[in-house]
């Protein structure tokens, strides 16, 4: 059995640490409506509007990040967005800012880097708006799903309460 040594001063400094990690959100998201345009593959660049299947999504803080570039001065916040569609889990890394609606309402405005998501959240009632541009959304997908797409989707957020994630709200 191997031995593992830590300082004191580690010792505090990790359980100075967990209590902010503890609080980290987890939000359950769903969008009321999803919509946008849709140009497909046989198509050239013809964008036609269409309605998509709204996907839930779910938010954490990536306490990783948010732990080892913590002197980035130009992010606020760093967020995991995760979708469970069928074709499987996807994740997608958002840097976040502080940002005020126009009733002054504290917010975040998010991006992937390069960006091609973008997220908007309120940080008080939790409604959020999220948009995706990009040739690969769709990219393998069969049939009348294939091609490039663009959505833009609204809707609210919620608490998370699973066994091993405590419910929280963003900061």
């Amino acid at each position: 059995m191997r031995r593992i040594r830590i300082s004191w001063f580690g010792l505090c400094a990790l359980f100075a640490a967990m209590p902010a990690l503890g609080e980290l959100p987890a939000l359950s998201c769903a969008a009321e409506q999803t919509g946008g345009f849709h140009d497909h593959p046989e198509d050239t660049e013809d964008y036609v509007p269409v309605l998509f299947h709204p996907v839930p999504f779910r938010l954490d803080v990536n306490a990783v990040f948010m732990l080892n570039l913590r002197n980035r001065t130009d992010v606020d916040l760093f967020l995991t967005l995760t979708t469970n569609s069928p074709g499987g889990e996807q994740t997608v890394e958002l840097e976040c800012r502080n940002v005020r609606g126009h009733d002054g309402s504290p917010g975040y405005s998010c991006v992937n880097i390069p960006p091609a998501e973008m997220l908007l959240i309120n940080r008080e009632t939790l409604r959020f708006t999220r948009t995706a541009v990009g040739g690969w959304t769709f990219s393998g997908a069969p049939g009348e799903s294939a091609g490039d797409s663009i959505y833009v989707e609204y809707g609210t957020c919620t608490p998370a309460s699973t066994p091993d994630t405590p419910a929280a709200v963003i900061p």
